[in-house]
């Protein structure tokens, strides 16, 4: 299922990819895959901290990328800002990574198989 990355997840891969030094655009299928390897390597935890710290870095100096993120949604009929994060959580980086196609869904189990286990 493809759905565009909301705006807080747009902001994730952007500091992801900044924090390893890579640019997702304009690459052949094997780069993406090269990036997409790598990513796995690093592993959802330290991405989480490489970007909370970035985001910690722009606290610091007073100069995030963005004064405000909007949080606009097809159907809203006014447009809500919210200030730039402090922190992103695991799951909002989970999410940016699966819907963008760098990272591949684990599978979930249900709450039955889990008992059965």
């Amino acid at each position: 299922m493809y759905r565009p990355p909301r705006s807080l997840e747009e902001l994730s891969l952007k500091l992801i990819f900044e924090a390893i030094g890579e640019s997702r655009y304009n690459r052949t299928p094997e780069e993406y895959e090269q990036l997409i390897t790598r990513l796995d390597r690093i592993g959802l935890k330290e991405l989480h901290h490489l970007v909370n710290e970035k985001l910690a870095e722009y606290q610091r100096s007073g100069q995030p990328p963005w004064a405000a993120i909007c949080r606009f949604q097809p159907g809203d009929r006014e447009l809500r800002f919210d200030p730039f994060p402090t922190t992103i959580s695991l799951q909002t980086i989970r999410n940016a990574l699966n819907y963008s196609g760098f990272r591949k869904q684990k599978g979930v189990r249900s709450k039955r198989a889990k008992g059965l286990a």
